[in-house]
């Protein structure tokens, strides 16, 4: 009788726990949310076609395809991007919520940076709410990629443009002047980043939005 009930107590406890692996797959709790800053940016690697492409670009310096800015909110994170969709007329600057984005239906990895710390706290801030103005006024997609128009923003060309109105360039001195595409790894390059936090999701076949 005793070895049936710890054959029952041992049969709950293995279903209890591919219950909770299972129930974990589309939840990723990196880093604590109370440690994001506005100002953070968030490095991503997407599920799609185009991200390969952006990481083929990259070479070996990054593994991140998409990058956007922190931004917190009423005491929630939420990222300020931008990205292409299948209707151009709709590609713009969006703030969507740190949860909402942070899925395995949409990346694979990703990674917080921060800002340096010889860096005033004022400086990632002011980069964060230049962001959201951005998101406010629905700002297009630079189909272009022209780092010269303003008016029109692609997800790096974001992140930078925020910082550089906050008087920090993020692209560095390796950037170079021949250089026409500003791209994620870039900006890691640029030695005014320091990484907090970085994390892999776990696979999601159904996931069909990307980036």
């Amino acid at each position: 009788m005793i070895w049936r009930k710890l054959f029952f107590i041992c049969v709950l406890s293995f279903i209890a726990s591919i219950f909770w692996w299972f129930s974990s797959l589309g939840c990723v709790n990196f880093p604590e949310l109370s440690t994001l800053r506005s100002g953070d940016i968030i490095f991503m690697r997407g599920i799609s076609f185009r991200s390969a492409i952006v990481r083929l670009l990259e070479g070996v310096d990054s593994d991140y395809s998409h990058v956007g800015l922190v931004v917190i909110d009423g005491g929630l994170p939420y990222v300020i991007h931008v990205e292409p969709s299948r209707n151009p007329t709709s590609d713009r600057v969006v703030k969507e919520s740190w949860s909402a984005i942070i899925t395995p239906k949409r990346i694979k990895g990703a990674a917080v940076f921060r800002l340096v710390s010889c860096y005033p706290g004022t400086v990632p801030k002011k980069a964060a709410r230049v962001a959201l103005q951005f998101a406010r006024e629905a700002r297009p997609f630079d189909h272009d990629f022209d780092l010269h128009t303003p008016e029109k923003l692609y997800c790096t060309e974001l992140v930078w443009l925020a910082y550089m109105n906050a008087g920090v360039d993020l692209r560095g001195f390796s950037f170079g002047t021949e250089r026409k595409y500003l791209l994620p790894a870039d900006l890691i390059k640029s030695g005014f980043l320091r990484n907090i936090n970085s994390a892999e999701l776990p696979s999601n076949k159904s996931a069909s939005v990307a980036r």
